[in-house]
């Protein structure tokens, strides 16, 4: 069986991704992943082929400007700057619509597997008569109304419309990582999946034995925001950690290197700055610090980690209400992320068992869910049922 990965070009998208393609490639299947040329360093640090579907695309080129090359300013109401982030993911699909195509026409795969944001694999699926898969990378209740789907279709229209699909396709099969507890009564359930974290090449550092009784923290606002965000994250960081310190915990920072080097020397009490997976960090710590990214939060779900959300944009907002409402942690929006606020709710973190609790019991949870190597036998039979789902249905939540 051939299997067509396809991903936007950002390690938050594609890491998810890994587990499953290894998977796929140990049971004796082929695997090759599409994507941007200027991200194949990364597919191929994963161990993975890879093939571009368009020429070099950086993030802010499809996320901060238009197709014409114009620049668009964020907007600052959460909903509004959700629909502009969904049509930002239209506007990458449309630039590698044309060589997903191509490697479609040319490879022939027997399916297809394209993550929720990657739109022109689930187009190419649909045009081409091949069953697509979307693993879920978050929490299976984001693609709803005010999900990225709608304003990505109503971006992608043109293409749509040449392709004569009357809207994006459903899939013929949805791989749910959310934890069965936390399903409650989202709109897309499928089979049911284990994440199993995977955060890039891991070479681990020998970081010092913590002093008995002293409280570990990790602090990441995950890979893009440090580095394009609008807002200094950078210092927002140093400042936090610094204060961190003085809870008198020891920190981990999970960060670009390059903005770690920007912090040298680190304070009394940071152990390590830089670039290292989430999966070696929480191995070792008793509370996340995050964007409430779905990477960082599920790493810390699989973990039994609690979790301090400070969610930016997105699926961010979700995912951090989850978190609180679960128990699993606490949350703090944008205007009430203050310093001083994410001391009181780490130091509340680090006293209370309570969400401690609750976070190994999700962990617990998630340990007897099926594996990726126990979802390729299900992939297998989708790929020899020919079936790719409604083409060009609408799906929920998307533009009529």
């Amino acid at each position: 069986m051939r299997v067509l990965f396809t991903t936007a070009p950002l390690p938050g998208h594609f890491y998810p991704l890994v587990p499953l393609a290894w998977a796929l490639r140990a049971a004796g299947h082929e695997v090759l992943l599409a994507a941007p040329e200027s991200f194949a360093d990364t597919v191929i640090e994963a161990g993975l082929p890879v093939a571009a579907s368009a020429s070099p695309v950086g993030f802010a080129e499809f996320m901060l400007h238009d197709r014409e090359g114009r620049r668009l300013e964020p907007p600052r109401d959460p909903l509004a700057r959700r629909r502009a982030s969904g049509r930002a993911w239209g506007r990458l699909a449309a630039r590698t619509l044309e060589g997903t195509l191509r490697l479609a026409e040319e490879w022939r795969p027997d399916l297809i597997v394209s993550e929720p944001m990657e739109y022109a694999g689930q187009l190419t699926a649909a045009k081409c008569g091949i069953p697509w898969v979307e693993p879920g990378l978050n929490f299976a209740g984001f693609h709803g109304p005010d999900g990225p789907d709608g304003p990505a279709e109503e971006e992608l229209a043109p293409e749509r419309a040449a392709l004569g699909l009357a809207g994006l396709p459903e899939p013929a099969l949805l791989l749910d990582i959310c934890p069965p507890s936390m399903r409650g009564t989202a709109p897309r359930h499928g089979t049911p999946m284990q994440h199993v974290p995977y955060n890039g090449p891991d070479i681990r550092p020998a970081w010092p034995p913590r002093p008995p009784g002293t409280p570990r923290v990790c602090l990441t606002l995950g890979s893009m925001l440090p580095t394009h965000g609008k807002l200094d994250f950078p210092g927002r960081m140093a400042e936090m950690m610094t204060a961190l310190t003085g809870l008198g915990a020891e920190v981990v920072v999970a960060v670009d290197e390059q903005v770690a080097r920007g912090w040298e020397p680190l304070p009394d009490g940071v152990v390590a700055a830089g670039r290292f997976p989430l999966d070696r960090a929480l191995t070792d710590c008793d509370v996340l610090i995050s964007h409430g990214g779905p990477g960082s939060v599920f790493a810390a779900l699989v973990h039994g980690v609690p979790q301090l959300c400070l969610p930016q944009t997105s699926d961010q907002f979700e995912n951090a209400a989850l978190v609180e409402q679960h128990g699993l942690g606490l949350r703090l929006t944008p205007e009430d992320a203050s310093t001083e606020a994410v001391l009181s709710r780490t130091e509340a973190l680090l006293r209370d068992d309570s969400h401690r609790l609750a976070a190994r019991a999700v962990a617990a949870e998630i340990a007897l869910l099926p594996a990726p190597a126990d979802i390729v036998p299900v992939l297998e039979k989708v790929a020899l049922s020919g079936s790719a789902g409604p083409v060009g249905a609408v799906r929920s939540g998307a533009a009529e």
